[in-house]
């Protein structure tokens, strides 16, 4: 079995999520970290933002050329060369049998050894934030799209040749395995946040960023019940994901 831990840094690895800045906000420490090392990344983008913004002046083109703007900065900003837009519209997604045909292509044209995703299951966080239907349906999409359509030979061979993702980095979980240390990135996860302008209407998330990373380096410090406590000195910084590991 592969490593796939918490040093871990695989030679390929694709992002798949609803929206721009979505990888952004939950794991782009990581993916600085893995693009700082040689990993080649790509950025998939389901839906270009179309709708995001309550300002009834603007229009959904121009809202999305904005938004790839922004995203295409960002990606700059972690080190990704690569970033495909779908082109579906905001908060109307649905892990629907065509998307999951859309996303094997993808796969299978780039060939990811790991995919990064949301977690389908995780809906409520804390009190305050119900999970967007889009992160959702995205997250359900992906992981159909990698197992088991992305690696059957005999389906839509048309999209391209049939490649099997080692592993699956499932993100905004409630029930992560592993914790990655983002102290040496932290500063490039906001600056490629501070690429939204048309998200972040000049607020600064530089605070906000280094608190939930600090909460889950916390979180990766404190032993499940029953199990030994953790060796001191973790790191400053993390993000945590569910690893599910694909590949022998």
């Amino acid at each position: 079995m592969q490593r796939f831990d918490a040093d871990y840094v695989p030679r390929s690895a694709m992002t798949i999520f609803a929206h721009p800045d979505d990888a952004e906000f939950i794991v782009s420490g990581t993916i600085a970290r893995w693009t700082r090392a040689g990993c080649e990344v790509t950025f998939v983008v389901i839906t270009s933002g179309n709708v995001g913004t309550h300002d009834e002046t603007t229009t959904r083109d121009a809202l999305a050329r904005t938004r790839e703007a922004e995203q295409r900065e960002a990606a700059r900003a972690l080190g990704v060369k690569k970033v495909v837009f779908l082109g579906y519209d905001d908060c109307e997604l649905v892990p629907s049998l065509e998307l999951r045909r859309r996303l094997v292509r993808e796969i299978r044209a780039h060939r990811p050894e790991v995919v990064i995703c949301g977690d389908p299951h995780a809906l409520f966080f804390e009190d305050r934030y119900i999970n967007h239907p889009d992160h959702r349906a995205a997250a359900v999409a992906a992981l159909d799209a990698v197992f088991p359509c992305a690696e059957m030979e005999l389906l839509w061979p048309e999209e391209g040749r049939a490649h099997k993702v080692h592993a699956v980095y499932v993100c905004a979980t409630h029930s992560p395995n592993t914790w990655i240390d983002i102290t040496g990135t932290i500063d490039a996860k906001i600056a490629s946040l501070e690429a939204y302008g048309s998200q972040l209407g000049g607020w600064n998330p530089s605070e906000r960023i280094r608190e939930r990373a600090a909460r889950e380096a916390e979180r990766a410090a404190k032993p499940p019940a029953g199990e030994p406590d953790r060796a001191p000195g973790g790191p400053r910084y993390a993000e945590g994901f569910r690893v599910m590991k694909l590949k022998e």
